[in-house]
């Protein structure tokens, strides 16, 4: 007969005094003591990022509100006022990589992609320097599928690929002989994504124990009760027809397991089965459980004098979020652990009103937002709001990530989540049943306890960023520091002139600097007339941190099904865009630059592996960058604005057709393939033109044949064309010397997000008049709500018809986040 234990310990708060549960109970009190330091030294940051839509087009813009949180209970960042954020693109090559500036939390920015950008999935990852400490586990590191009309990629055939794989996760960590156990299992194909599965376990006589099926994407769970002696297996059928045999995991001859049930709405049902062997050894020794979750915890602590012990406790003690249940023996050994998630009604409460539930096309929408906490409190805080046309971009509500799904779940857990936002979309006993197999499955701890226990802290290897620091050396030509100099530095757009004097070394730092992108400054130093010019040597910033890979499911691009549909809206939009409002551009990515080379490149093999470099400089004041190269690019003739090698008897194929699919241009009856175009590191699609990259925005130019292009293998068989451009992916500041002493400098600063395109109709007449393919209707990130937690917008309809999507999201100072979605129809 189970007994039930008595709750005795106190419901604490980590940054409140710790309350024990009895005087001496040292192991309960000493891994709280050491969790309340972690989490007190050392506090975490997170990054989400809102996106306008769920996936884009090339020549698209991408925008996004970032939202960055810290601590156990996600208030909004104090401790960072900078974002990094990063555009990654084929090979995980550094597209494009933006400063914000952080305030309250909370910032926004853009990317805009090239329209010959190659189809595919994009990387964006967001970080702070602080969250380097603790790797890239807390980096925002997201997906974005970009399809092209031109060249639709294939995508990889998986009829030789491996076989659907099955593993098995015992509740608790273990199995234990003759202790009912509950497996949860997940079942993965060959690109990893869940896959149904069906089965049974026999044991080592071939007698069937139980039988088993997948309940949602390819996981499931079943109990079972092994036996001394035995053995198990499971005879699997996956969803394919396709079949195997696995093992289960070793059974342990003692041991103790921990299970926790939350299937009631309103407690959670923690249990600790011990088997015979280990009851007998263990009999009326201490035991102790620490429940943790957001910044809270209980501690209960018993005596083994019962071989099946059991404890309620409300799920109202604790927030929407992962919970942490361990069990301690009573020296403080981790015996079992056990994660689960609560779901509770303490989100924000949005609530939308609008001036009508259907509109005309064109027409203007009003419509107002009400934020409030669960407890019925006005709530003031940030949000970002993003209108869709969901005839243009169809979207899979489940599959979404979100600022729930993404800052209470996956920024915790371990591995690819397929769906979610399914987990919060509709809160049900099935998505609560679902939710728990994902944790007892992908469940990922923050620390570790044998690691936290034996004092071994996280090591503290970045500063937060606040703002810039300007800062350097001046040496003379010989090398020796230029001490006690007057050093000034200003803005050649204005503002107040920083004056230092240089120190025994010869160093200055001019801190906490605000400035945007391509600001120029003036550094000036004292020189002795006559003497040793100065030489300036500016303080790099930290570098970036290295790209970890991710082979993982989302990184595998797959075609919408309506993509095509939305990709020839897009071209349409561009057109209308081009007239009407700026809303796609040709993106000038940053690169990363290889220092010990005389020259800027972003060429695969490096520089100095050209046969041909031309320095940006040569060719700036051309009409057109095909027009500029032409005569100058040896043994480089242009289609159009497509690159070709010529011939061997380097005879010019003059104007011609490129076919846009095969990259083949047709000229005079003479086919041959164009060159590969390479910009900034990105291969572009097969027969891409040049002429939508600015002259004067080129650093250098590559021309790469034979042996030097063999490196892009099978593409850059007809030769590449590697174009580098002025702007950089690092932080390192660009500097120039204008006369002795006296030193241009052009640092990277603060991006400036572009403003997001959005038509003011007068009339119905003036919006039929334009063809408005606008995908996404409308883009506010900077929607605030007031003290009574109210706020406003407006905006017209496009003149497409059918349900368009609102979507706010949103966080208040106290670390409340909030979601809401819900659709109109436009006839």
């Amino acid at each position: 007969m189970k007994r039930i234990l008595t709750v005795a310990a106190v419901f604490v708060c980590l940054f409140q005094t710790i309350a024990y549960c009895q005087a001496g109970n040292d192991v309960a009190g000493n891994a709280v003591s050491k969790l309340k330091t972690l989490l007190t030294d050392h506090i975490i940051e997170k990054a989400y990022l809102h996106f306008d839509k769920p996936y884009y087009a090339a020549g698209d813009t991408v925008y996004f509100k970032a939202y960055v949180t810290m601590g156990e209970r996600h208030e909004v960042s104090t401790i960072s006022g900078i974002l990094h954020v990063d555009l990654l693109g084929k090979n995980d090559v550094l597209m494009q990589s933006i400063n914000l500036q952080l305030t309250n939390g909370t910032c926004y920015g853009d990317f805009a992609l090239p329209f010959n950008l190659q189809k595919g999935n994009y990387r964006i990852r967001a970080y702070t320097q602080w969250m380097r400490n603790d790797g890239q586990g807390y980096f925002f590191d997201h997906f974005i599928s970009v399809g092209s009309l031109s060249g639709i990629a294939k995508n990889s055939s998986t009829a030789n690929a491996a076989p659907p794989v099955l593993q098995f996760f015992p509740e608790g960590g273990n199995l234990v002989n003759n202790v009912k156990s509950r497996l949860a299992f997940k079942a993965m194909g060959p690109d990893g994504l869940g896959v149904g599965v069906k089965g049974v376990v026999i044991d080592n006589d071939k007698t069937e124990i139980v039988k088993f099926a997948s309940s949602h994407l390819g996981m499931g769970t079943f109990e079972m009760i092994p036996e001394d002696g035995k053995t198990y297996k499971a005879k699997l059928t996956f969803a394919d027809g396709s079949q195997s045999t696995v093992d289960l995991p070793a059974i342990a001859p003692k041991g103790i397991v921990l299970a926790v049930n939350i299937n009631d709405p309103d407690k959670i049902s923690i249990e600790i089965r011990a088997n015979r062997n280990y009851y007998k050894e263990n009999l009326n020794k201490d035991l102790s459980l620490v429940i943790y979750s957001g910044g809270a915890v209980r501690t209960v602590k018993t005596k083994l004098d019962n071989a099946v012990l059991g404890v309620d406790l409300p799920k109202s003690s604790f927030h929407t979020g992962i919970l942490q249940v361990t069990l301690f023996s009573e020296t403080g050994e981790p015996l079992s652990e056990r994660l689960t998630f609560i779901q509770n009604q303490d989100l924000l409460n949005l609530s939308v009103n609008a001036d009508n539930t259907a509109y005309k096309a064109a027409e203007k929408v009003h419509i107002s937002l009400n934020a409030k906490t669960s407890d019925n409190q006005p709530s003031a805080g940030s949000f970002s709001v993003a209108v869709i046309d969901e005839n243009k971009v169809p979207a899979d509500e489940n599959t979404e990530t979100t600022i729930l799904s993404d800052i209470l779940l996956t920024s915790d857990l371990k591995g690819y989540v397929e769906q979610p936002n399914y987990y919060f979309a509709t809160v049900t006993s099935q998505t609560r049943s679902d939710l728990d197999v994902l944790m007892l499955t992908q469940g990922y701890r923050r620390f570790v306890w044998k690691q936290l226990l034996n004092d071994n802290p996280v090591a503290i290897a970045y500063q937060p960023e606040k703002y810039f620091d300007i800062a350097g050396n001046f040496k003379t030509k010989n090398g020796e520091p230029l001490v006690g100099k007057r050093v000034e530095l200003l803005s050649v757009d204005g503002g107040p002139v920083l004056k230092q004097v240089t120190d025994a070394l010869g160093n200055f730092n001019f801190p906490n600097l605000v400035y945007l992108d391509d600001t120029k400054f003036i550094l000036k130093t004292e020189t002795d007339k006559g003497r040793n010019q100065a030489q300036l040597n500016l303080k790099k910033a930290e570098p970036d941190p290295l790209i970890a890979g991710r082979d993982s499911a989302d990184s595998k691009y797959n075609e919408k099904a309506d993509m095509l549909a939305y990709l020839s809206g897009n071209q349409k939009e561009g057109g209308e865009l081009a007239v009407n409002g700026s809303g796609k551009s040709i993106m000038l990515k940053n690169v990363i630059v290889n220092e010990s080379k005389t020259y800027k490149s972003s060429n695969l093999g490096g520089s100095g592996h050209a046969d041909q470099v031309i320095n940006g400089e040569d060719i700036k004041n051309g009409s057109t960058l095909a027009q500029a190269l032409n005569g100058v690019a040896r043994g480089v003739t242009f289609v159009g604005d497509v690159p070709v090698l010529a011939n061997s008897g380097g005879t010019s194929f003059g104007a011609g057709t490129v076919d846009a699919h095969t990259g083949t241009t047709m000229s005079s009856g003479i086919s041959q393939a164009s060159m590969l175009v390479v910009v900034d590191g990105v291969s572009m699609q097969a027969g891409s033109g040049i002429n939508n990259i600015n002259p004067g925005s080129v650093a250098t130019v590559e021309i790469l044949k034979g042996a030097n292009a063999s490196i892009y293998g099978m593409e850059g068989g007809q030769g590449v064309i590697v174009i580098t451009t002025k702007q950089m992916g690092s932080n390192d500041i660009v500097s120039t010397e204008m006369s002795p002493g006296i030193f241009s400098i052009v640092p990277k600063g603060f991006y400036k997000a572009r403003e997001f395109y959005s038509p003011q109709y007068e009339n119905i007449k003036d919006a039929s008049q334009r063809s408005d393919q606008r995908t996404t209707i409308f883009w506010k990130p900077n929607l605030v709500t007031d003290a009574f937690g109210n706020a406003a917008f407006s905006f017209f309809n496009g003149i497409g018809k059918g349900n368009y999507r609102v979507v706010i999201e949103g966080i208040d100072g106290k670390g409340n986040l909030g979601r809401y979605s819900y659709k109109y129809k436009v006839e």
